[in-house]
């Protein structure tokens, strides 16, 4: 039985003791839960999780000596993995992924390995079963030498179309279950693949993925994933959706209600885009009564002028009005918030920390609590604004750790950047980013 080691890669180059906010990898979850369907013997190690170090990998890697190794890429992590592929010493078929690969693939062709090296661009849970197998009927899309690229778009034979019907085996996803701010054990899971906005700043961005259409598991698909991780996660007591279109439009709520309806003991905390409630005001006391206990906004900037560079929909009386209304019904809101998109100035700063700090005037003097989630922009390849620094001839510059907002415990690993690109000086960031991270301590 061939042997297929699938990592997820690390954040740090050393071990760390670092109690880091942790989302476990669900995509590796669901590759490997494909591996065994096909008889593939599948072993996933992850490095987040257990906190190892790059040369600990290297060792594992090296250990175990697998035919075929897999590992997810990401722009902050780019060295990391490129050093780990290109110094493990066993005889293996590497096979990387993740969604930075779409635009690096033609930098990771160049990485000095003599292993063969696939790069697969997409979703790639019916694809690798078939190269480990040998019997992959989809051409790559570039050979360089042993080097393939493969693109797993809606034109592919191993294009995920029903997402409902794709199994994940939670075992592969080891002691998952974190502990959530309340205090309570907590699971997570995908309602949706894709997306239908357009920001700037993401990979994950509808213009930058034409090829790959937006998909929406079914109310009994979700119902019954959740049914079974409580089967095996007994005392779970939140499911917290990862993704942002479970709450898309007023119909959506009606199906988060139906699907926790079958769960009464269960809370759920969940992503939303501020115009998917914004549109639906009348309706967010219903998510409260459905058990929703908390929801997630991508805010990013106050100011206007960036939220229209940043293609980022919705104005801030529309944040401030879904805002109000959430927290009234008692539901708790998480705001996330960036600093130092390019060319933004401290007038652009103080609107998002302003906005940011009526949203939290309001919630206390209502049932629902507001915190925040505060990072420095970091342009990641092939995102529009990535593209632009590029083509408007500045520098990406290379990653460091940012040791002026490390305050907050958990929080290290959002800590790296890659430069300042607004037009202040990096104490000023640093002082905004600080005291918008700092309005989650105001009671």
């Amino acid at each position: 039985m061939k042997k297929f080691l699938l990592i997820n890669s690390p954040i740090y180059w050393d071990s760390t003791k670092e109690d880091e906010q942790y989302l476990p990898p669900l995509g590796l979850g669901y590759i490997a839960t494909y591996l065994e369907k096909a008889g593939i013997d599948i072993e996933l190690i992850d490095c987040v999780k257990e906190r190892l170090s790059v040369l600990e990998i290297i060792d594992t890697i090296n250990a175990v000596a697998p035919e075929y190794m897999g590992i997810n890429i990401f722009t902050q992590n780019y060295e990391l993995v490129k050093y780990i592929v290109e110094h493990i010493e066993t005889d293996c078929h590497c096979i990387i992924g993740g969604q930075a690969v779409k635009s690096l693939y033609q930098e990771l062709l160049k990485w000095n390995t003599d292993n063969k090296l696939s790069i697969v661009i997409g979703e790639g849970e019916f694809l690798l079963p078939q190269i480990v197998l040998g019997t992959c009927i989809q051409k790559p899309e570039i050979q360089n030498g042993r080097k393939w690229v493969y693109r797993i778009n809606s034109t592919s034979p191993y294009f995920p179309n029903d997402i409902s019907n794709i199994y994940l085996n939670r075992k592969y996803l080891g002691n998952e279950i974190i502990v959530n701010h309340y205090g309570e054990k907590e699971l997570s899971i995908i309602t949706s693949r894709g997306c239908t906005y357009n920001c700037a700043f993401c990979g994950g961005a509808k213009s930058l993925n034409e090829d790959v259409p937006t998909r929406i598991r079914t109310e009994d698909s979700i119902i019954r994933e959740i049914g079974e991780a409580l089967e095996l996660h007994p005392d779970v007591m939140s499911v917290r959706i990862l993704d942002d279109l479970f709450l898309r439009n007023r119909k959506s709520i009606d199906i988060a209600n139906s699907v926790f309806s079958r769960f009464p003991k269960i809370s759920w905390r969940g992503m939303a885009h501020v115009l998917s409630l914004y549109n639906a005001l009348d309706r967010i006391k219903e998510l409260h009564d459905g058990n929703c206990k908390e929801l997630f906004i991508g805010i990013e900037s106050g100011s206007e002028r960036v939220r229209k560079h940043i293609n980022k929909l919705g104005d801030s009386k529309s944040i401030i009005c879904t805002s109000k209304e959430i927290l009234k019904n008692g539901i708790d809101l998480k705001g996330y918030f960036i600093y130092g998109f390019p060319n933004e100035t401290e007038e652009d700063f103080k609107k998002t920390y302003d906005l940011a700090s009526e949203i939290k005037r309001l919630s206390l003097n209502l049932p629902g609590t507001f915190r925040t989630s505060v990072f420095q922009f970091r342009p990641y390849h092939g995102t529009q604004l990535y593209n632009e620094i590029v083509n408007g001839g500045g520098k990406i510059y290379s990653r460091n750790f940012n040791d002026s907002i490390s305050l907050f415990e958990g929080r290290s690993q959002f800590n790296f950047d890659f430069g300042n690109y607004s037009e202040e000086s990096d104490e000023l960031l640093n002082e905004y980013i600080i005291k918008t991270q700092s309005l989650s301590e105001v009671q």
